[in-house]
């Protein structure tokens, strides 16, 4: 019951300070990883758009009667 409520957290602090808790490379590592998380939801989407087009392509294309002997 507790999982279902959430609350976000959000701490501004100096960058002098925030470097000394993260390192340099360990930010940039984060920042990447932000980015591609990113690219990631943008992949799927992409693939969901293009998913939902081709079925809308197979419903607008007329069927044809094939006359069978």
């Amino acid at each position: 019951m507790a999982a279902d409520r959430m609350r976000e957290i959000r701490l501004s602090i100096p960058e002098d300070l925030f470097n000394l808790w993260l390192p340099q490379p360990t930010q940039q590592h984060l920042w990447k990883a932000r980015k591609e998380i990113l690219l990631a939801i943008r992949s799927l989407i992409d693939s969901r758009i293009e998913l939902i087009e081709k079925k809308e392509a197979r419903k607008a294309e007329p069927r044809k009667k094939i006359k069978v002997d």
